[in-house]
Formats: structure tokens, sequence, C-alpha cells
């Protein structure tokens, strides 16, 4: 008994009997090797950290996947605005045969006769001085004109519309505060313009990118264009008085400040947003943390 416990091995299967077959199957006989047979590999039981982090990274990707959102007051703003640019750029680039006295100049241009003795840089002051600020504000116009078109397009063609509130635009809080609950034409006209568009992916990155450059280039043109006044002592538009200036000048031009600026805000917001996403940086952060306690292990 004692020779048998310090065995270091088992016995071998007997084989006192050669013709019968031993009906003992070897894995019952070694209780450790079933149990070892039956358990899966660790390999397989638990897999790597790398492939768990990748498919956190993925789900994440999914769930919190970057939308871009412009209201309808956005989408209004430039079906109103591009008009009005080509109207300008059509002006300057034909001038004097757009001015008054020119052969193009009525009906289409007959405004201009106007504007162009508020703010001379318009008018033959400046045609005749041959100074080309206002030519080289018209090249810019078509820059920033292509740019709207191209976030026009690009929110079209790959938009869907949707009930929610589009970034940017009046909230739902806001216009019961400013019209009062009910179901009046001035509160479905506001939530109209709250609503708006939904663009998912790449797509959604580029026209940002795009409507956030044009929009800023919008801003800068305009606010170039009110410097050149200061600093030149206000050559152009220092004769008016003060109704002709306020309704008449600042008020037309200031449009063009204001809401590109607040698109230029919105736009910047909301590639904050994708990268806070890209980032792992979502407002759901758990799955960031479900990958750093991975990479810990």
């Amino acid at each position: 008994m004692v020779s048998t416990r310090s065995h270091p091995k088992n016995f071998p299967p007997s084989t006192s009997s050669p013709s019968k077959p031993n009906s003992t199957p070897t894995a019952a006989s070694s209780p450790a090797r079933a149990s070892e047979s039956s358990s899966p590999a660790p390999t397989s039981a638990r897999s790597s950290p790398r492939s768990k982090s990748k498919a956190i990274l993925t789900t994440n990707h999914t769930r919190s996947q970057w939308t871009h959102t412009p209201s309808n007051l956005t989408l209004l703003w430039l079906a109103i605005s591009l008009p009005l640019v080509f109207w300008d750029t059509g002006y300057v680039f034909l001038r004097p045969h757009s001015m008054p006295g020119g052969y193009l100049h009525s009906p289409l241009w007959t405004p201009y006769g106007l504007y162009g003795e508020v703010d001379h840089i318009y008018g033959f002051k400046a045609w005749d001085a041959g100074n080309g600020f206002t030519a080289a504000q018209g090249f810019m116009n078509l820059v920033e004109s292509a740019g709207y078109m191209a976030y026009l397009w690009l929110v079209a063609a790959f938009g869907k519309e949707m009930d929610a509130e589009g970034r940017g635009a009046p909230s739902k809080r806001y216009i019961e505060r400013v019209v009062g609950a009910g179901e009046s034409s001035s509160r479905r006209y506001l939530a109209w313009l709250g609503q708006g568009r939904a663009v998912n992916g790449k797509v959604a990155g580029w026209a940002v990118m795009v409507g956030l450059t044009t929009s800023l280039l919008t801003v800068s043109k305009t606010v170039l264009y009110w410097l050149n006044e200061y600093f030149s002592g206000f050559d152009n538009i220092g004769h008016n008085d003060a109704w002709s200036l306020i309704f008449l000048w600042i008020l037309p031009n200031g449009a063009w400040i204001v809401l590109p600026s607040y698109m230029t805000y919105v736009f910047g917001q909301e590639i904050l947003e994708g990268l806070a996403i890209a980032s792992g940086e979502s407002s759901d952060s758990r799955p960031l943390k479900e990958v750093l306690a991975i990479k810990k292990e």
C-alpha cells in the first residue's frame, strides 16, 4: 500500500486478458484529464483585450454616430441671401451698363440708382476713380455663393426631413414664451423654422466644414467692407443723414454679419461635438471606461 501511494505514475491498464478488450475508457480512468478535455482552452474562453476593445469601440461608433441637423431657419436664410448676392454681383461686374443710364440698368438694377447715392463704393465715384475694392468684393461673392450652393446640395441630396428640432433653431420653450400655447399660424411658422433635415456620417462632416468656412468667409468679407469705411474716414457713406445710414446701409449690410456669425457658431459647436465623439468623450462615456479598464488588465 505504501509503495502504491508513493508511485509517481498511474499503473498501466491490465493486460491479463489479451483476448478481452479493455471496456473502460481512458477518460474515465483519468478524472483530471476528463475535466481538462471538457473545459475549453484559456485562449478560447477569454478573448484578447485588443479584440474586446475593438468591439467596444465599434459599438460606440455605431451608437454615437455624428449627425448634422441644420434647421429650416438656416436653409431659409440661404434661400433668401443667395439670390440677393447673385443680384449684387451681377450689378458689380456689369458696370457701367448696370448703372443709371446703362442699357441694363432698368428694370433689374433700378434700386442700385438709390443705393449708389447712399454708398459711393457702388456709384460713379468709385467707378470713375478706378476703385477695385468693389470688384474684389464681387469676386469673393462668387466664391461664397459656390460654397453655399455646395452646402445646400449636400443637405438636399443626403439629408432627410425630421420632426425634431434642428440645431440653431428656436426651441419649443422659446416659441411658447413668445407666442404662447395653442395652434396659431405664428406658432406653426416658428415651429417649422425649428424643424430641419438630418445628414449622417461622413457627408455630415463635409457639409459642416463647407458651411463653416463659407459662413466665416461671409462674416470676414462683410466686416472688411465696414472696416474699409472706418479706416478711410467714412469716405463713401459719411455724407448720409442718420435715417439713410441706419435703414439703407447699416441694417441691410448688418444682416450679412449677424446671421452668418450665428451660423459659424452653430457649425463650430457641431464640429466640437464630432471631435468629442471621435475621441470617445460622448455623452455616454461607459464604453470609453470599459476600454480603459481592459487596457489596464
